[in-house]
């Protein structure tokens, strides 16, 4: 069966650092039928993300368990995300040895998604319509609004997954409720502002296509818009290049602006914070101190502006494959704390892992044949999570199966699992 083929390929900039990531939106053959939903199953715009596996070995998001499990979910009726990590492919930079700016690069591409899909949910109804996002300007005295326009009653579903080394980034995600308020709470000009614009600009886009394809009306000029054309609608694409966005989206002013002065306002502080820091090293202590008093730095927040109520979004967390130590203590802190209490000091991240893949309808599947992990180690981990009092998480081992996924018939049994898993969570 062919690569199922993606309907946009843009870039969108990390929030660690606004290195371009590439990334794909693939959408279900059903796209059309999800913008006029029929029924309470339909009116979900259901998005997933899947993350791919390391990049210095070779991981990107053509990778085969990869786009199998995007095939799976688009079969389902989910619009799909994918995307290059930093150092992956065409996406700027290169691979850390801590992960962290890697967490930021998943987070860029949930917020677009969460944007994306609360855009598509805009109907033309007035007395619905809500604002889905306002993004506080520079001044931090004023709002500009991104979309004005928004049904609330049309409920999001989001699956955030990951693959391999992409199941490890998952783990250490912030709560989505954390993700949210990043975007929310954006200043003009920056990475997140011109991630939500760029969301806004194509889910903005494929409502025109689809309203001028169902429109009855005939245009004043030119051939009457077909719904199966190819070049504009979202419902046929199979076999066609995708739509390309490069560039941004925001004025090229604000944003060159805002990537100055975050990076002058970071060689200042780490110039005044540097002598402290070698001061405090010296004398054994863990934060710099002045004076006897220790000394916090601190960032001044972003005036809070009024949120206006935007659609019930849900998430759940799809684990495949994951790698847990001793191999990945060379590539990235280990993430869900529950295997790993005892061997580190805990981070936030870890406590934050355990909690969501715990109170977050979640599903880890691996192979009893996993060449990484040891499938009793995996067992362990798997079961310890869903022992937890009132666990969300749930486990598959699927026999037979390595880690890459090459067995006659595993690749099947996967997909199957990833099926009769989402129907369950739909039909709850």
């Amino acid at each position: 069966m062919p690569d199922p083929e993606p309907f946009y390929a843009f870039t969108v900039p990390s929030l660690a650092d606004d290195l371009p990531l590439q990334c794909r939106v693939y959408h279900p053959k059903t796209f059309g039928a999800r913008l006029q939903p029929q029924d309470e199953r339909h009116s979900r715009r259901r998005g997933a993300i899947v993350a791919h596996p390391y990049a210095p070995l070779g991981g990107c998001y053509d990778d085969p368990v990869v786009l199998s499990v995007a095939e799976t979910l688009l079969g389902e009726g989910y619009v799909v995300g994918t995307f290059n990590f930093r150092g992956a492919g065409e996406s700027g930079g290169h691979t850390t040895w801590s992960g962290k700016a890697e967490q930021d690069d998943y987070v860029s591409l949930a917020g677009f998604m969460i944007n994306y899909l609360r855009g598509l949910a805009i109907t033309p109804d007035s007395d619905q319509l809500e604002p889905i996002q306002s993004i506080t300007d520079m001044s931090g005295k004023g709002t500009s609004t991104i979309s004005t326009t928004l049904n609330n009653t049309t409920a999001v579903q989001l699956i955030l997954g990951g693959y391999s080394y992409g199941s490890l980034i998952l783990a250490r995600l912030p709560p989505v409720q954390s993700i949210i308020r990043r975007f929310e709470d954006a200043q003009t000009g920056t990475a997140a502002a011109e991630i939500v614009l760029r969301a806004k600009t194509m889910a903005e886009q494929n409502r025109n296509a689809l309203q001028e394809a169902e429109s009855p009306a005939t245009p004043q000029r030119g051939r009457q818009l077909d719904p199966n054309d190819v070049a504009t609608s979202p419902r046929k694409r199979v076999g066609a290049s995708p739509i390309v966005f490069g560039g941004e989206e925001s004025d090229p002013s604000s944003r060159r602006r805002s990537r100055d002065s975050r990076r002058s306002n970071d060689i200042v502080r780490k110039s005044i914070e540097t002598p402290r820091r070698i001061k405090a090293h010296m004398r054994g202590s863990s934060l710099p101190a002045k004076n006897g008093v220790k000394v916090e730095t601190t960032s001044n927040p972003v005036a809070a502006s009024p949120r206006s109520p935007a659609p019930a979004l849900t998430v759940r967390y799809l684990v495949i494959s994951p790698v847990l130590l001793p191999f990945t203590s060379l590539l990235l802190p280990p993430g869900p704390p529950s295997v790993f209490a005892g061997l580190r000091k805990r981070s936030e991240a870890d406590t934050h892992a355990g909690d969501l893949f715990i109170k977050n309808p979640t599903l880890a599947l691996f192979g009893s044949s996993d060449v990484l992990t040891a499938s009793k180690r995996l067992k362990a981990w798997a079961e310890k999570l869903s022992a937890s009092p009132k666990s969300s998480f749930t486990w598959e081992e699927i026999e037979g199966a390595g880690h890459f996924w090459h067995e006659p018939g595993v690749m099947q049994a996967l997909q199957e699992k990833i099926k009769t898993w989402v129907a369950n969570e739909v039909d709850s």
